[in-house]
């Protein structure tokens, strides 16, 4: 979004980061009356503020929004605005972590996106649905474009008026970017993708993640999470024959044993092509008792518009340059 001058832009700035368009009579309701040079710029910040268009707009059945948002450069990411009041925001056009059961990083990363185009996520989400909750779980991996990321976690703050503590950055999880968030500004809430237990396996599936171990990434994590005053999620995608056996559970519990974490235990969603598929219910309501067992707390998370290809693991570009056709 381009800025007005202070003052009379911030205030522009907050109408259009809650959904609305901001007007001459929104400065008169507040006592302040614009002269007509400072209305020109209104005018013309209205016209050119925003960077990013809605180039696509696909509702699934449960009111869950996919929207593709076309970037100045012709490029094009996928954002989700859901009826929970949540908005789940992507960072980069595509992903170079990898995850082999991801949709996401199919085509590797093309670019970063900067603190503007992350938030006009927001604006484009709440001119559909109340939202008052910000995940950074959509395309692309945040720790890899952290500047921007901890920026945008700023500005929606102070311009959407979404508090740190309803925006969630989720991350394959390094050390030096905790540390990173732990001295920022305005800090989030965090959540690291584990979905396998073991080292040498994690690498396999995650090919491209941070190569702490992973001993080193929780014990960041939950350290991050006390001092912010929040349990840290844990996310664990569930695939069939790959990460939903006993010993997964035995090795996630230990791994966990002593935190103040919640594990969020996530469907695997279908994409086309990859050759995977969710355990069934009665096993994954199986796997969240045993964890429960072993003391560590954990849920079922089932994500919103499947049907839209707007589900956790679904967002992707749609060619390899990632440009809007």
């Amino acid at each position: 979004m381009r800025f007005l001058p202070e003052g009379k832009g911030a205030m522009a700035q907050r109408i259009v980061a809650q959904g609305r368009t901001p007007a001459l009579q929104d400065f008169h309701r507040v006592g302040r009356t614009l002269s007509p040079e400072e209305a020109a710029t209104l005018a013309d910040w209205l016209q050119d503020g925003m960077c990013t268009t809605v180039v696509e707009e696909v509702r699934s059945k449960d009111g869950t929004f996919r929207l593709g948002i076309g970037l100045a450069d012709g490029r094009r990411i996928e954002t989700v605005a859901m009826p929970t009041g949540t908005v789940c925001v992507s960072t980069q056009v595509g992903c170079a972590v990898g995850c082999k059961f991801c949709a996401s990083g199919l085509f590797g990363v093309e670019r970063n996106l900067d603190a503007n185009e992350i938030l006009e996520q927001v604006v484009h989400a709440r001119r559909r649905l109340p939202t008052d909750r910000v995940v950074y779980m959509g395309m692309g991996e945040p720790s890899h474009n952290l500047e921007a990321v901890l920026d945008a976690v700023a500005r929606i703050r102070d311009i959407g008026q979404i508090s740190g503590k309803k925006q969630v950055v989720s991350t394959v999880g390094s050390v030096k970017a905790i540390a990173r968030m732990q001295a920022a500004s305005v800090r989030p809430c965090l959540a690291v993708s584990l979905h396998v237990a073991d080292d040498a396996r994690r690498r396999e599936l995650l090919p491209r993640a941070h190569k702490d171990p992973l001993a080193e990434i929780v014990a960041a994590a939950d350290a991050y999470g006390r001092d912010m005053g929040m349990p840290v999620q844990f996310e664990w995608t569930l695939l069939e024959g790959v990460n939903d056996s006993d010993l997964d559970v035995e090795q996630v519990a230990e791994l966990l044993k002593g935190t103040r974490a919640l594990l969020n235990l996530i469907v695997w969603n279908a994409v086309p092509g990859m050759p995977y598929r969710a355990p069934s219910r009665e096993r994954i309501v199986e796997i969240v008792r045993a964890v429960k067992a072993r003391g560590v707390l954990a849920t079922i998370r089932d994500s919103s518009g499947p049907d839209a290809g707007a589900a956790c693991g679904q967002l992707r570009l749609k060619d390899k340059g990632g440009i809007a056709g």
